[in-house]
């Protein structure tokens, strides 16, 4: 763990407790948890690491059709949970079962892999389609809407004592489906694209679509505009084409030292859609 000058470690029993001593210590005390994040990051500054192991954040719940899970949830929790893997057509599961490896997966929360941006935070991807809402407790609760949480690094939309304590993904639409694919060389590898599609419809017309993108760049993408090429639609093979193509010609891509930027866009094309003939037929 990358923090040299590390002093103790606090066990708060409330968020309010834990709160409180983030603040108090100005920048020197950070929230603990799967603690990923300080291995990757040497913060020399950080004294204190307050846990929130003891905070009631651990949890799984189904809600209306939907699904709640605390912050402090594990992944490998989330893959094990029938709940999760019964949800939106279990593309949620598969999201979680593609991050890293089982040990990586019993270190990696919840809130880590959506607050704090890695190659494997593969969350992010299908919380943005699926209109995930975020809660954050501050000063007061605020809750945001996935598209205004990943619009920056989650990081900089929250002070130093904020705390994210759920994400909730609401029941899907009726005569809706999701779907989450991951293309990497390996099972535990990181991906070279992840993708999420909502698509609301039937075999031969198509009423609405999101498409996200992850992967090509820190954070997720939706492609806008393919959207609008495919919704209202009548469905046919050369749709799904142009659609795909228009989807992996508009996202933003960083360098990845892995393969070409033209291979990688001919990959998420690709992988768009394979997506949508599986979904619509």
């Amino acid at each position: 763990m990358s923090v040299p000058n590390l002093q103790k470690v606090l066990y708060p029993e409330t968020i309010e407790e834990a709160r409180g001593l983030v603040s108090d210590r100005e920048k020197k005390a950070r929230y603990y948890s799967g603690g990923v994040t300080f291995i990757f990051a040497k913060q020399p500054g950080v004294e204190e690491l307050v846990s929130l192991s003891r905070l009631p954040l651990n949890f799984i719940k189904k809600k209306a059709g939907g699904l709640r899970i605390g912050s402090t949830t594990l992944i490998a929790e989330m893959v094990e949970s029938r709940a999760v893997k019964s949800y939106a057509n279990g593309a949620v599961w598969k999201a979680a079962r593609g991050i890293g490896s089982i040990l990586n997966r019993n270190l990696i929360t919840v809130g880590g892999n959506l607050v704090q941006p890695f190659a494997w935070s593969d969350l992010s991807t299908v919380a943005l389609a699926l209109g995930a809402r975020i809660t954050v407790q501050g000063e007061e609760e605020r809750v945001y809407d996935a598209e205004e949480f990943f619009s920056r690094i989650p990081r900089q939309l929250l002070k130093p004592a904020d705390l994210m304590t759920e994400i909730y993904f609401p029941p899907l639409p009726e005569q809706s489906q999701a779907a989450y694919e991951k293309f990497s060389l390996t099972e535990v590898d990181f991906a070279y694209l992840k993708v999420a599609i909502v698509y609301n419809g039937g075999p031969r017309y198509c009423r609405d679509i999101t498409i996200v993108i992850g992967g090509a760049a820190l954070l997720p993408q939706r492609a806008v505009e393919a959207e609008k090429l495919m919704r209202g639609k009548r469905v046919t093979r050369k749709l799904f084409e142009d659609v795909a193509a228009q989807a992996s010609g508009d996202i933003k891509m960083t360098r990845d030292i892995r393969c070409s930027e033209r291979s990688k866009r001919k990959i998420c094309a690709g992988v768009i859609r394979g997506m949508l003939e599986e979904m619509v037929g």
